[in-house]
């Protein structure tokens, strides 16, 4: 499998929308929900490659066609490593589709998501000095530390204070002095 640069997941997703538009007309508006590693090279906070696309949430009728185009659905298994209310701040990708609207959740979601992980390279991800500058960094700390964000799509307690315990860390490190 291919790793898909910025312009690699664009043409990706144009490809998905364009069959999308011939099997499904134009009537309707469908929408995808983008997160991961993926998200963030699409917002241009990074620039590594990526395998696939990872979506949150999509319409029902493109699930048949996803894999073709291999955006991993998988990802939902993940829904507690995103604050609980994700979904009121995802964010228009600066490109329409014919048919789908795409959309990624907010850096800070990702942030979030991605410091519930222990993998290294989430890490790596959200340490890169493009998200580091851009992280509006009192909703960070909010979306951290609110009993209705992160703390509530917890799976448990014990869960909730790893996850804090690493994003204290990581603000400690990174938060800008002042901020």
């Amino acid at each position: 499998m291919e790793l898909l640069s910025y312009q690699g997941l664009i043409q990706r997703l144009r490809e998905l929308d364009e069959e999308a538009s011939l099997r499904f007309g134009l009537a309707e508006r469908l929408s995808l929900i983008i997160v991961g590693g993926s998200a963030l090279v699409l917002m241009e906070y990074i620039a590594r490659g990526t395998h696939d696309i990872d979506a949150m949430e999509a319409s029902r009728q493109l699930e048949d066609l996803l894999a073709d185009y291999d955006i991993n659905m998988n990802v939902q298994t993940y829904i507690n490593n995103f604050p609980y209310n994700y979904l009121d701040r995802v964010k228009p990708l600066p490109f329409k589709g014919k048919i789908i609207d795409f959309y990624t959740a907010s850096l800070e979601d990702i942030v979030v998501a991605k410091l519930y992980s222990y993998r290294d390279k989430d890490y790596e991800d959200v340490c890169s000095p493009r998200v580091l500058q851009a992280i509006d960094w009192e909703r960070l700390h909010f979306l951290a530390t609110s009993d209705d964000e992160a703390k509530a799509s917890a799976l448990n307690e014990y869960r909730y204070r790893e996850f804090l315990s690493r994003f204290e860390e990581y603000e400690r490190r990174y938060r800008p002095c002042g901020n």
